[in-house]
């Protein structure tokens, strides 16, 4: 009777938690600081890993020694990385893109040039959007006609990037924010030093 008892709270408590981590991540200061595109990746990391730790505690309490637990991780792990490893590219992509969100670089409205080398440019153009996915670079042809392309972002951390600031640039995170929705704080005002006569 004990050990159902165990079982009964571990997998309330999983429940519990499950359940209420969306609402957390989104009502909390980290809700709103990451951008709505990113949320759905936290919540899902944060649920799998209480899905984890659940079974490992379930496991405990049906008798299973910690090397069996440790034996059955390890072959999850193993699972896993074959996983990770098949989609290895859009992961790479999806990191690479959380990297640029939170050091970055350049912002939208910026002009970069991507080098090979000190005389290879490989691509140049001005930034008009970022996903998950890849970098949209606008720029005009020889007809004086726009055009578009799109960089994966993981291109972005193999290649040396040289950033011409433009004059209306935006934060990647205010981008997000107007792409998805959500308000975008307005600029703190600028002090001036006017004197009262």
């Amino acid at each position: 009777m004990y050990w159902f008892l165990q079982v009964a709270a571990t997998l309330a408590i999983a429940s519990i938690c499950w359940y209420f981590f969306p609402r957390l991540v989104s009502s909390t200061r980290l809700g709103a600081s990451v951008s709505d595109a990113y949320q759905p990746v936290i919540v899902s990391l944060g649920q799998w890993l209480i899905v984890i730790v659940a079974v490992v505690v379930l496991m405990r309490v049906f008798g299973f020694s910690a090397g069996q637990v440790l034996a059955s991780l390890s072959a999850f792990a193993l699972v896993a990385a074959v996983a990770f490893f098949a989609y290895w590219s859009v992961l790479s992509n999806g990191l690479c893109s959380l990297l640029l969100y939170l050091f970055q670089p350049f912002r939208i409205g910026d002009w970069i040039e991507m080098r090979e080398n000190e005389n290879n440019i490989v691509a140049t153009g001005k930034v008009t959007g970022i996903n998950l996915i890849y970098v949209t670079l606008a720029y005009d042809d020889a007809d004086g006609v726009e055009n578009e392309f799109r960089i994966p972002t993981n291109l972005m951390f193999q290649r040396t990037i040289r950033v011409i600031r433009g004059e209306d640039t935006k934060s990647l995170g205010q981008h997000y924010a107007e792409h998805h929705g959500r308000p975008v704080a307005p600029p703190p005002p600028k002090e001036t030093d006017a004197t009262v006569q």
